[in-house]
């Protein structure tokens, strides 16, 4: 088996294959943990944990601790988020030591029934294409200008820009723009929609809004940039569709992200790819050819690593016919690293009532827990979004302290089809941010001792 991209899809893919006997070769044309951990998860989380830490530090009065301003020291930080990089990827690159995975690095191109990197032939039984995908650009900027950065950028900078203009409200965007308010910078994003996080539901990304600004941030929703009036080498002049002229030292460009799937023979191979580049696939992950199969990213859908390794896994499963059966992507958790964080997982209010369902919802807020209170985090709620036919939990929507922690409680909980109900008897310990869970339930049912 060759497996082609060495991300979270690739990684997992190749390593389950050695699992099961197969004889694996995994070409990277980079390094091992693809765009995930050298460019994404990793090295931004590990960025956000100090930031967390630098905004408890300057609240350390209210906790009765005083402490004086703290400083800075951002190339700390960068070495640190580094360090932390080089050891999960020794961490890869160890397991496939182990396991017999022999690793090639070059750009693979697919040709007939092999993989060729650098003039050199390897033969598939079968091949797994997860190449992954690259941040996208805007045709009206100057994407070499210093000035103009993607998410990869981002993770270079040498020190922190004092005016950061963020073109996208995603995900991705309000991250950056989360990380670089809370270390200085003044912060604008702008974007094209009505709104900020458009994959989460209204009243969720509208809390986040008014959150994000009163820390700060300035938000311009339903703008675009029409033009960069002047490029600098210390900065940019953008002006929007609006007449909105914006001075930044640095634009981050946070626009989504394009598959690699072009121009490495894929398509001479007899793989399906779609207009915006993806791969097609059946729900077994099996392309066209039935010698290929695609993961992870550049096969579409929710862009998140947990994602693409449960489909290299299973990839690898049913091409060497191990239990095969299809992949199931209705309980996959999403969560945005934000302050406060954000996480999700199935249906969300809105999305629910458009796809018919009768919507009961239990909610909690974050300011009636205890724990949460006591960690200075007052913001936020958990909302439990259910049938009010059936009571089976659709899904959830949480915003506040632990959220991308306290999801995966939900996401069993889906798993196991139980009901609102039977969450909510489910006894949780006090005092505990968990609590919440059970809260949004017991209010869900009208059974909450202390929600209406």
């Amino acid at each position: 088996m060759v497996v082609l991209g060495g991300g979270p899809a690739g990684d997992v893919a190749a390593l389950r294959a050695a699992q099961l006997g197969a004889q694996v070769t995994l070409v990277e044309r980079a390094q091992l943990g693809g765009t995930c951990l050298n460019w994404g998860c990793i090295p931004t989380k590990a960025l956000l944990a100090s930031a967390d830490l630098l905004r408890k530090i300057r609240r350390a009065g209210e906790f009765g601790i005083d402490v004086p301003e703290p400083r800075v020291n951002f190339a700390k930080m960068m070495s640190r988020k580094e360090d932390i990089v080089v050891k999960q990827r020794s961490g890869v690159e160890a397991a496939c030591k182990r396991k017999k995975v022999e690793v090639v690095h070059g750009q693979g191109t697919v040709a007939s029934d092999a993989v060729v990197v650098n003039g050199t032939r390897y033969p598939f039984d079968f091949l797994i294409v997860a190449t992954g995908t690259e941040a996208a650009g805007l045709p009206m900027l100057d994407m070499k200008q210093p000035a103009v950065i993607t998410s990869n950028g981002v993770l270079r900078l040498e020190s922190v820009p004092k005016t950061l203009l963020v073109i996208g409200g995603g995900v991705v965007g309000c991250e950056f723009a989360s990380l670089f308010a809370t270390l200085g910078s003044e912060v604008t994003i702008v974007e094209i929609l009505p709104r900020l996080l458009a994959s989460i539901d209204a009243r969720t990304a509208g809390q986040f809004q008014k959150i994000i600004e009163k820390e700060g941030v300035r938000v311009l929703t339903g703008r675009s940039v029409k033009e960069i009036l002047q490029y600098r080498r210390d900065g940019l002049v953008a002006q929007l569709d609006d007449g909105t002229k914006i001075d930044a030292e640095k634009l981050l460009v946070s626009v989504g992200r394009l598959p690699q799937t072009r121009d490495i023979g894929l398509e001479g191979a007899g793989v399906k790819i779609d207009g915006r580049g993806y791969v097609e696939t059946d729900d077994y992950l099996r392309t066209a050819n039935p010698k290929i199969l695609a993961a992870g990213d550049c096969r579409g859908g929710l862009q998140l690593a947990h994602k693409a390794s449960a489909e290299g896994g299973r990839a690898v499963e049913n091409a060497l016919d191990h239990n095969p059966m299809p992949m199931d992507w209705s309980v996959i958790p999403s969560c945005i690293y934000t302050h406060p964080e954000i996480a999700s997982v199935g249906l969300n209010a809105d999305t629910a009532k458009e796809a018919g369902h009768e919507v009961k919802l239990g909610t909690a807020r974050v300011i009636g827990n205890g724990k949460s209170l006591a960690e200075g985090e007052p913001d936020g709620y958990v909302q439990i979004v259910t049938d009010a036919k059936t009571d089976r939990i659709l899904g959830a929507t949480l915003i506040g302290i632990h959220a991308v922690e306290l999801i995966h409680e939900i996401a069993v909980a889906m798993s196991d089809a139980l009901t609102m109900d039977e969450l909510g008897s489910v006894i949780h310990a006090h005092p505990t941010v968990s609590e919440l869970v059970m809260d949004a339930a017991q209010q869900g049912e009208s059974v909450a001792p202390y929600l209406s």
